[in-house]
């Protein structure tokens, strides 16, 4: 049991910046529209009232915000108007994470993140500013073993095992590089600029239309390059702020991970609650042989990451059944898979080029040199035909293999045991040629996942349900 405690009174300083930037927006609206008419003295007193708020709500936000941990749950009392109790079980607990911002780094402080199963997207606690040492503390406290250890079990313990596995420079600048992250910068500029868009003059975007049409070919399509190029820069630099100095760590039972430059982040994930290993190649990495591993668990993903956590940011493809073996030999990587029949190439094809003759039939007849978009028959064709030879799976002892494509290839692996739900599927088009889809469906973030191969063949749908029914296996553990 530990004593009730406060966040660092830094803790204020972050709340009155977090208010202070939710404030913006609406306080520029009400100084520059607002007072189109002249400046009152309600307006000077209004805007004096709402900054003595926004103080006065962080400093009492950070004097009854107290936490402390108890029978085995963490307990968080807030709020000085509403109070607020939350009791979170130790059991609940999937991941608790530090990260440090430049505000933090400069006290010695780290932010303490934790999420529970069934949380939802965001963390279920966010605590902005720790020390150090009370944030370990805490973590020791709400890791903390249920059970008395054994004799070995405390003596492995004195002498824990540890990996660990750092990211060269070159390495990084790799995975920057293509990281495919240009798409996300270009939504960002996009977003950016649907939200000024009514603060630039109409002759803005009339001198900027009649450049555009004025201009040759060449130029324009300089221009757009110069854009991608410059996005491109920009999703170097983010990925490299992201991922620099990252250190992958095995200590005991637990993962850690440690990246990050400008903002240091340390996620801990403990090797039960890892439901499965996610393999991704990438279109631009797959010819150089290099992958990306994330790891599927119960908390610690974010969006940007699928809810996922990225265990390895670039790794190449012939490393990683070492590097697992080492890192999580609890989860048995294997290559033993069954690729689809024959027979399903044609759905494929199908599945992939009819969505496109409609669209190449508008265009063709509406658009000047339009016939040309038949080009994209044979590329989604191609498109297919990748798909359907990069799709198998395969079940070993106790793992069993999803591959699959969507934009690049990728690979799961996961245990028996951590399974949610296997199912067959067969549709109508399906039977008639002896086909199926296989899905696994695991428990991971919020709403769980689910991985699907489509078309397996007959005799393969046999097998998977086999090795998963439990009829089967407690045969076999009979047998044993």
């Amino acid at each position: 049991m530990s004593n009730k405690k406060r966040l660092h009174p830094v803790a204020m300083l972050l709340s009155l910046l977090r208010y202070a930037r939710e404030a913006a927006l609406p306080l520029i609206f009400f100084v520059f529209v607002g007072g189109g008419s002249g400046y009152e003295w309600w307006h000077v007193i209004a805007i004096g009232a709402l900054l003595l708020f926004t103080i006065g709500n962080g400093v009492l936000g950070w004097f009854f915000y107290t936490y402390q941990v108890e029978n085995n749950e963490l307990r968080i009392h807030q709020g000085f108007i509403f109070r607020k109790k939350r009791f979170i079980p130790r059991e609940r607990i999937q991941s608790i994470d530090f990260s440090e911002g430049l505000i933090q780094r400069l006290f010695s402080l780290v932010k303490v993140q934790i999420e529970t199963a069934g949380g939802g997207g965001e963390p279920e606690v966010v605590m902005s500013a720790l020390r150090r040492e009370d944030a370990e503390l805490l973590r020791s406290e709400l890791y903390d073993k249920r059970k008395p250890l054994l004799d070995e079990e405390v003596e492995e313990l004195e002498n824990p095992k540890t990996f660990e596995y750092k990211l060269s420079w070159r390495e990084l600048l790799i995975a920057a590089s293509t990281s495919g992250g240009i798409g996300v910068v270009l939504s960002f500029v996009a977003a950016f600029a649907s939200q000024v868009d009514d603060l630039l003059p109409d002759a803005f975007y009339k001198s900027i239309t009649e450049r555009v049409m004025e201009a040759t070919l060449p130029y324009v399509l300089l221009g757009v390059a110069f854009l991608l190029l410059v996005s491109w820069i920009f999703s170097v630099l983010g990925t490299v702020l992201k991922y620099g100095g990252f250190i992958l760590t095995r200590m005991e039972n637990d993962l850690i991970i440690n990246r990050g430059i400008l903002e240091k982040r340390q996620l801990t994930i403990p090797v039960h609650r890892i439901q499965a290993i996610r393999i991704v190649e990438g279109v631009l990495r797959q010819p150089f042989g290099y992958s990306v591993l994330y790891v599927e668990s119960g908390g610690g993903g974010g969006k940007d990451e699928q809810f996922s956590t990225i265990l390895f940011p670039l790794i190449k493809r012939k490393k990683v059944t070492e590097v697992l073996a080492e890192i999580l030999p609890e989860l048995t990587i294997h290559e033993e898979y069954t690729s689809l029949p024959v027979r399903a190439r044609r759905r494929y094809f199908f599945r992939f080029c009819i969505p496109v003759l409609l669209p190449i039939g508008v265009i063709s007849y509406f658009v000047p040199y339009g016939a040309m978009s038949i080009l994209l028959l044979p590329i989604s064709a191609l498109i297919g035909y990748l798909h359907y030879r990069d799709a198998a799976s395969g079940v070993k002892n106790e793992v069993a293999l999803i591959q699959f494509r969507q934009i690049g290839r990728t690979r799961v692996y996961v245990s028996r045991k951590k399974i949610q739900s296997l199912e067959i599927e067969t549709n109508f088009f399906q039977k008639r040629r002896q086909l199926a889809t296989f899905k696994v469906s695991i428990l991971s973030s919020f709403a769980g996942k689910q991985f699907r191969v489509k078309d397996i063949g007959h005799s393969h749908e046999e097998e998977l349900l086999n090795w998963y029914s439990y009829r089967s296996n407690k045969r076999k553990e009979n047998e044993e």
